[in-house]
């Protein structure tokens, strides 16, 4: 009998054929002679330390295990000849201050220094670090005794690529009091794409993070798409380069965006620039700097031009400012250019255009088309809202189709067929090995997230249930760990993030069980689907065909909103941009690489916090050089630290800095408890992180101390919902503890108010393993000046193999796949030792409707 059967019996032999549930195997731990941790055999009848630590080990699952190795195919034309080796920049700089006997941090003394440096330069102002330093009390005695001398020493740091400042002189169709045309002068800084390219791959921090190559990842003969290079385009373009050439993707990303605050009035336009060579993970964090700023679009009223011609001017003119930042990269992309990598290895490099992040409007901007047309393919606008494929936009043809709009008196007649817009040289016309329509990336945050979701599936429910009643239900759903809990309700949210639609969708499909028609909720559930399948962070052909079907389950029943009168049609250009999704994924890897959400978060750091740190009358020449330092200043540190940090730290030095908008002032997250005594404390949580950080696949941790002890009998049932647990208990200590004294009225126990477990990572959601945290938390009433608190019960829905499944239930599982009796109970589990006294965890029974079907991300989570 295994582990996992011999668990199984043992909660049989609890909870009955009641629900379904799992047992871990436990081991007490007690202090040893020499103050270790040791394992006491005596299980639950020895005598236990009143403080101590359980972690449990649980056994590979035979369905989780990996049953053959990876398989990396390469291509064969591939980057795999080297030129030569070089000296990589950072490692000159290292060697002259060798011969100098400066520091590696210099022109600071040391990395204290430099540290202190770099946070006066991101978190105060100028006076306030002037101020700082000239205090009397500050004993850190730095080099550096003012502002003007700090800011100096940042200016002696290593500078990346120079910025070029162009005037743009724009004439328009207005004409003033003498008859002349008004023109405009605009401010176009830049930098040279080739430039940051170069210094992306030739920085020593991404070492452990970069492909140079295309590659087929296979297992039992599936194929798999993650990064870049898994994917189908950067083969394709290989082939069509020289022997030996490395192609280095270019990722664009433009995004108009407000500086002030409660003032409209200032905005700007920022080009931010990456390559696909290193791991989205490092691209997806801001503060690991993998994405670089390249320029500002000028951003101007254009009142030089009548209305009407006004539109047609900004067009034209965000291509021009595109085309003169981008210029250096055609010949680059079509001779290539020698550079140093990371790996010291001197390569034929080719930056060529792969993908550009942009919300849908930019995205019609980049694209030359209108608003009401597709960007990928020529499906008529009337067509949109059918589940049909229609044939793909042409680069080389549409660039031609405007050249001729553009020199003829009167457009072609593809030119009204497509929806073109009036801009006749789009920048992207002359790049070399580039399709600008498939460059164009889904746009995660703004189709479905903050589209799809919120704008029309939430819109749609809200007519079936009514505003109300739909905001009555969020408000009164069961907490959980992970989820955010609206405790006021989704009317009162002022400001929508990507954050709130999120959490909406973790909920809304068990919200409208019993509140819509069969048909509605599979329509639903299917979009649902959709949506997490578009974040997976790994697909295979499985899952490909898995998003493809979710789709069409949609289709196939959205008829049932017509009928209800909610909605007329779906001829929507978000709802229809879903059917090219796989098609993006198969082409570019895996959507949270080129995900906007990404680089909306370097707004913060890049464009606002500069601008409203500098109270210069030029600000930007003030908020870029700004910029300049900040780079300079990390550049350094992370350099600095490269030869003496492995990727773990660099993985923690490199923490997620985006806002997930799980926590704010209408609602709250329940990552944690809010019961004050069933707080992690601190030497739980540095438990924890050892467990994440151990190589065990899969365990639980129990606090070091109980939550409530001694708690009798008659306390424990009533508080905890366990009316049965004196006769479970009994039950399992006759037969599993056979002479170990029964459970009584005067017996009493220590309680653990949660039980945190390690789940293995999911190669299609996130490498890392996680901690899920249940938790049993009675009611609180109210004291003084300290609120009532309602109870918390979580509950589970643990993974268990077929044999294990089998011995819990005599019944085969229906046909839905949920069966309201297989539920498992997270039970009162007791463990009582001679003296009557023991260990238990208090759990409430909950159990839910069988027509509530799990939802992805308390699948995740194991949670319903």
């Amino acid at each position: 009998m295994d582990v996992i059967e011999k668990a199984a019996l043992q909660l049989q032999a609890l909870i009955g054929r009641d629900g379904l549930g799992g047992a871990l195997h436990s081991e007490d731990v007690d202090g040893g002679e020499d103050g270790r941790e040791v394992a006491n055999p005596e299980g639950l009848a020895g005598h236990t330390s009143k403080r101590r630590c359980v972690i449990i080990e649980e056994i590979e699952d035979e369905d989780y295990a990996l049953k053959e190795p990876w398989v990396i195919e390469s291509y064969e034309q591939s980057a795999t000849e080297p030129f030569r080796f070089g000296v990589m920049h950072f490692e000159n700089l290292f060697t002259e201050q060798e011969a100098m006997q400066q520091s590696p941090y210099a022109p600071f003394k040391d990395e204290e220094e430099w540290g202190l440096a770099r946070w006066l330069f991101r978190q105060t102002t100028q006076t306030g670090a002037d101020e700082f330093l000239k205090l009397p009390i500050n004993r850190t005695r730095p080099s550096f005794k003012n502002k003007k001398v700090l800011f100096k020493k940042i200016d002696q740091l290593p500078a990346g690529s120079k910025w070029h400042f162009d005037v743009l002189t724009v004439e328009g169709n207005v004409e003033g009091p003498n008859g002349q045309p008004l023109f405009e002068e605009l401010e176009l800084w830049r930098r040279c794409p080739v430039d940051t390219v170069r210094e992306l791959i030739d920085n020593p921090a991404f070492r452990a993070y970069m492909a140079y190559a295309a590659v087929k990842m296979k297992r039992d003969g599936v194929h798999f798409y993650s990064e870049m290079n898994t994917a189908d385009w950067w083969g394709e373009v290989q082939i069509e380069l020289p022997e030996g050439a490395c192609i280095a993707p270019v990722i664009l990303a433009s995004d108009k965006t407000t500086l002030t605050v409660l003032r409209g009035d200032k905005t700007t336009w920022p080009v931010y620039l990456t390559i696909g060579n290193i791991d989205k993970s490092v691209r997806r964090k801001p503060s690991a700097h993998a994405v670089l700023l390249i320029g500002y679009i000028p951003v101007s009223k254009l009142h030089c031009f009548s209305k009407a011609a006004h539109s047609e001017a900004g067009y034209r003119l965000f291509h021009t400012c595109m085309a003169k930042i981008l210029q250096p990269l055609i010949e680059a992309a079509k001779s290539g250019i020698d550079m140093i990598c990371t790996d010291g290895v001197v390569r034929r490099v080719y930056p060529i255009l792969a993908a550009y992040l942009a919300d849908h409007p930019e995205q019609c901007l980049v694209a030359c088309c209108k608003e009401n047309r597709c960007l990928w393919c020529v499906v008529p606008w009337k067509q949109r809202g059918n589940n049909r494929r229609f044939p793909l936009r042409k680069h080389t043809q549409t660039a031609e189709i405007l050249r001729r709009t553009g020199d003829d008196d009167e457009p072609p007649s593809e030119y009204t067929k497509l929806g073109l817009r009036p801009v006749y040289e789009p920048f992207w016309a002359d790049l070399p090995h580039c399709d600008i329509f498939a460059s164009i990336t889904p746009d995660i945050l703004h189709q479905l997230h903050k589209g799809v979701i919120k704008d029309h599936l939430l819109n749609w429910v809200e007519k079936i249930v009514g505003k109300s009643a739909l905001d009555e239900r969020f408000c009164e759903m069961s907490r959980a760990h992970g989820l955010r809990h609206f405790s006021r309700g989704i009317l009162v949210l002022s400001q929508w993030t990507g954050g709130e639609a999120k959490e909406i969708e973790k909920v809304l499909l068990g919200i409208l069980v019993g509140q819509v028609s069969s048909r509605v909720l599979k329509a639903i559930r299917a979009l649902l689907d959709f949506t997490y399948y578009a974040q997976y962070e790994t697909h295979s052909d499985k899952t490909l065909r898995q998003m493809r079907q979710a789709l069409d389950t949609f289709h196939h029943n959205k008829s049932a909103l017509i009928e209800l009168g909610v909605w007329e049609h779906f001829n929507i250009p978000k709802l229809h941009s879903l059917i090219h999704y796989v098609d993006a994924i198969v082409c570019l890897g895996c959507l949270d690489g080129v995900n906007t959400e990404n680089s909306e978060c370097l707004h913060i750091d890049y464009v606002k916090k500069a601008y409203r740190r500098q109270e210069a009358l030029k600000r930007r020449q003030a908020y870029l050089a700004w910029y300049t330092g900040l780079l300079e200043a990390e550049l350094k540190g992370q350099v600095a630290h490269e030869t003496s940090r492995d990727k773990d730290e660099e993985e923690d030095s490199w923490a997620e800095d985006e806002d997930d908008g799980s926590k704010d002032s209408e609602g709250e997250s329940d990552d944690v408890a809010v019961v004050g005594e069933d707080q992690p404390d601190d030497e739980n949580v540095k438990a924890l992180r050892q467990l994440v950080n151990s190589n065990v696949a899969r365990a639980y941790h129990v606090p070091l101390m109980p939550t409530a002890c001694p708690v009798s009998l008659a306390t424990l049932t009533p508080s905890y919902g366990a009316p049965d647990f004196q006769l479970k208990l009994n039950e399992f200590l006759r037969d599993y503890r056979p002479g170990t004294p029964p459970a009584t009225e005067r017996s009493t126990f220590d309680l653990y108010h949660s039980l945190s477990l390690l789940l293995p990572p999911s190669i299609h959601i996130s490498n890392e393993k996680r901690i899920c945290r249940l938790r049993a938390v009675p009611a609180v009433p109210r004291v003084n000046d300290k609120k009532a608190v309602a109870a918390r019960f979580d509950l589970a829905q643990p993974r268990m193999p077929t044999s294990a499944a089998a011995a819990l239930t005599a019944s085969p599982a229906p046909a839905s796949g949920v069966d309201p009796s297989s539920v498992p109970n997270f039970g009162v589990v007791a463990g009582m030792d001679p003296n009557g006294t023991g260990n238990c965890i208090g759990i409430n029974t909950i159990k839910i409707p069988c027509s509530c079907p799990p939802l992805r991300d308390h699948i995740r989570k194991n949670l319903f």
